[in-house]
């Protein structure tokens, strides 16, 4: 038996592909978003505090074949239905997520190809029409995934370059010599407002100092770093690196 082997092992390594280095790096800890760590642990029991993906993949491992043609495509159908049910793209935390995503595919393939060896080549019954049908649903959620992250990323990272703070300006801003340093407007720039009107209050006594240390730290500041600090959207969603992008 070998029901869309190779479609679903393509559609797989494709979803592997298109994430770049993004599917392999800790996502950049912006903001709003916390930082990826591949620690995440699968092993052991189903915890409340698990999210749905850990729970998912906890249920995947939990799968265990019998000695019965039947059965066994039933339990390759809850496979199946198991790993359906979450790739599904959910914007935001789909993308802090990936990584569990990109385990959860390789749990189920795994998986299912261990369980599917164990099927009779010459057993026949509509199950085996119903097991085809989630396999391409399986597959035709891949394609998707793939065509709504990459849509939503473009289209975020979009909105985050029009936004995006300049190094250069905002050094300039926060030069001592300049009038506009003292009164803080590099704060106002990057808005910090806060500090902008405590720079105001404090023209004609400390903000000369207070920028010429800011003025400094911009100068020695790399990109990098700026827009980790000040376009925190920006630093996120430009480090997914689609790999038809580059072909």
């Amino acid at each position: 038996m070998n029901i869309l082997k190779d479609v679903v092992r393509g559609a797989s390594t494709q979803f592997g592909r298109e994430f770049g280095r993004a599917g392999a790096n800790a996502v950049l800890k912006g903001k709003n978003h916390y930082t990826i760590k591949n620690t995440t642990d699968f092993e052991g029991r189903i915890k409340p505090s698990d999210s749905d993906l850990v729970k998912t993949i906890k249920e995947i491992r939990k799968v265990k074949f019998v000695t019965t043609d039947k059965a066994n495509i039933s339990r390759l159908i809850d496979l199946t239905d198991l790993a359906n049910s979450q790739i599904k793209f959910k914007g935001i935390e789909s993308l802090d997520g990936i990584s569990v995503i990109a385990t959860l595919v390789n749990e189920y393939n795994d998986k299912y190809e261990h369980g599917e060896v164990l099927v009779s080549d010459g057993f026949e019954d509509k199950s085996l029409d119903y097991l085809t049908a989630k396999r391409q649903e399986f597959v035709d959620n891949l394609t998707q995934y793939n065509i709504d992250t990459k849509s939503f990323v473009k289209k975020k990272l979009a909105i985050a370059i029009r936004k995006k703070k300049s190094k250069s300006t905002a050094t300039w801003l926060s030069c001592p010599f300049l009038i506009v340093g003292c009164l803080g407007a590099h704060k106002f720039y990057l808005n910090q407002i806060g500090y902008g009107i405590l720079y105001l209050l404090l023209s004609l006594s400390l903000a000369p100092f207070l920028a010429l240390i800011n003025f400094i730290q911009f100068l020695v500041m790399s990109e990098e770093k700026f827009d980790n600090k000040y376009n925190n959207e920006y630093a996120y969603y430009s480090q997914f690196s689609f790999a038809s992008d580059s072909e």
